[in-house]
């Protein structure tokens, strides 16, 4: 009886230890597999849009980069005294009649062709070029035996946001009978009196656009797709599953569904501005989501039933090798929500937890190259609005880079703020950075758009100064020099002015571009302009 007791009492034991060794590891797995599930999947979804993000705004700051190039040129191209002239030549010719008007309106026409034949070697992106008169008849085109319906398309009002905007851009796709898409671009034409002649029109391909925004989405699983006002892809064309995209439910949100190809997707529209395309930028939904989600969820099932049915055998073995990894995974995510990004957890083994491990692995190496990627965006600095120094070597780079292959010469300015620890000194460090802001506006106002100036370190200033040789570079510092010795600084009633000490180097050796040489020389010249008594200008002997 006593032996049946024993053997009764070890086996509820047993029973109860295999009750609780089931709650207890049933219990944490199920739990932490649906918190890591909602948390991988957020994570996940989070990662994408900041993705989709950044490809998106990289493809519309090129786009209307590209655009903006492209108007500039017409408008140059437009303000050409051969074409205002030949065009005022033509209108008057066609008022009159005999072999004398004929006459002067074939010179005419022979100028303006052999013209836009000359823009046309220069500038490849125009797939044809066009001039009408003032009311939209066309005068002459390159080349001559290009077919056009440009004349068709005409805004309303053509002539008036011509001569207010200066500019008018339209998208002319292939339903409206053209055999590819493009773009027309329109400049206004006057004489010299500032009488409204016509314009010039150019064509631009659509591949020429797709080739300056594709290079930002090289990834296989990212797709990019052009589409016009009616959700219509234009590039790449669309399948017969599905002619357009609904573009009015998708936005700068993340958005899943079914893309021209039938293929399911997580995408992000944006307008195209100053087109009225779009650009819709789409990552394969089962790179995202789908094939790890329903990984972890398989796995997390096989091994619900594999610990029900060998629980009693293995609870020991099951629960040392379930805790050592969780162990693991919780030191890596408390090392992580310190900042230490430099985790690398081993994995030990192919099961599950190791999948875990190596997801993990994976999340917080993703995490670490898009806060790279947000650290990157940071080029300001904070005081005075102008580039960090970071930022400004990362320019300077480029510019040697760009001499090494094309001799492309530029120049730098070294600028120092003269006795600025006395301005501190005497009227406080919020007068200082009072200070140092003007200084930051002033070189806004000197500087071109395609000039970088940055805070080099506390009262240094380094400015680049883009194809500007020696004498222009010293011009330019001048008018720095004396912008801010004439300017003025108020401070609780009291008037601050401060002087600049301005050192110039021009790139011109090979040995300007290796070990910040051609900053030391700019350096050297700024000793030498304080030698020289402050408030001047030097420029490098060396």
């Amino acid at each position: 009886m006593k032996e049946v007791n024993d053997r009764i009492k070890s086996f509820g034991i047993r029973n109860r230890i295999l009750i609780f060794a089931i709650l207890v590891t049933l219990a944490p797995t199920l739990g932490l597999g649906w918190v890591f599930h909602n948390q991988t999947r957020k994570l996940l979804k989070k990662n994408a849009k900041m993705e989709l993000h950044y490809l998106i705004n990289q493809a519309q700051q090129l786009a209307g980069l590209w655009c903006k190039k492209s108007s500039l040129n017409l408008r140059i191209f437009s303000n050409s005294f051969v074409i205002s002239e030949n065009l005022e030549y033509f209108a008057k010719a066609g008022q009159g009649s005999g072999n004398s008007a004929s006459k002067e309106r074939t010179t005419a026409i022979a100028a303006l062709l052999k013209y836009l034949e000359m823009i046309q070697t220069q500038c490849k992106e125009y797939k044809s070029l066009h001039i009408f008169d003032n009311s939209g008849n066309l005068v002459v085109k390159s080349p001559a035996f290009s077919n056009t319906i440009i004349t068709n398309t005409f805004p309303g009002k053509w002539q008036e946001r011509l001569k207010h905007d200066h500019i008018l851009i339209k998208e002319l796709d292939c339903n409206i009978g053209l055999d590819e898409t493009i773009i027309m671009i329109a400049a206004p034409i006057f004489s010299d009196k500032r009488k409204f002649l016509g314009m010039l029109a150019a064509e631009l391909s659509i591949k020429k656009l797709i080739d300056v925004i594709t290079p930002t989405t090289q990834a296989q699983s990212i797709q990019l797709s052009l589409v016009n006002k009616d959700g219509v892809s234009l590039f790449p064309k669309p399948t017969d599953f599905n002619s357009s995209i609904t573009v009015h439910k998708m936005s700068k949100e993340c958005s899943i569904y079914i893309n021209t190809h039938g293929t399911k997707v997580v995408g992000i529209y944006a307008p195209l501005s100053p087109l009225s395309w779009g650009i819709v930028i789409e990552k394969n939904y089962n790179q995202v989501f789908a094939d790890i989600l329903l990984r972890l969820k398989n796995i997390t099932l096989s091994m619900v039933a594999l610990l029900l049915t060998i629980v009693g055998i293995a609870a020991f073995f099951v629960s040392y090798s379930i805790l050592s990894p969780l162990k693991l995974l919780t030191n890596g995510a408390m090392r992580v929500a310190k900042g230490d990004f430099n985790v690398k957890l081993p994995v030990k083994k192919q099961d599950e937890l190791g999948l875990a491990i190596s997801i993990f692995n994976d999340m917080v190496e993703k995490v670490y190259k898009y806060n790279a990627q947000l650290e990157k965006l940071s080029t300001a600095d904070s005081l005075t609005g102008l580039f960090n120094r970071r930022h400004l070597m990362d320019v300077l780079d480029m510019h040697i880079k760009r001499y090494n292959r094309n001799q492309v010469s530029f120049s730098i300015l070294m600028a120092d703020l003269d006795f600025f620890k006395k301005i501190n000194d005497h009227y406080g460090h919020i007068a200082g950075d009072a200070v140092l802001v003007e200084i930051g506006k002033i070189f806004s106002t000197i500087l071109r758009s395609i000039d970088a100036a940055g805070r080099y370190g506390g009262e240094e200033f380094l400015i680049i100064l883009d194809n500007t040789r020696e004498r222009q570079a010293e011009q330019t510092a001048e008018r720095i020099r004396k912008a801010v010795e004439q300017s003025e600084i108020i401070m609780d009633e009291k008037r601050i002015k401060v002087t600049v000490s301005i050192g110039v180097a021009t790139i011109d050796h090979i040995k300007d571009t290796k070990d910040n040489n051609l900053i030391n020389r700019a350096d050297k010249a700024l000793y030498q302009a304080k030698q020289n008594g402050r408030n001047c200008v030097a420029l490098s002997t060396t």
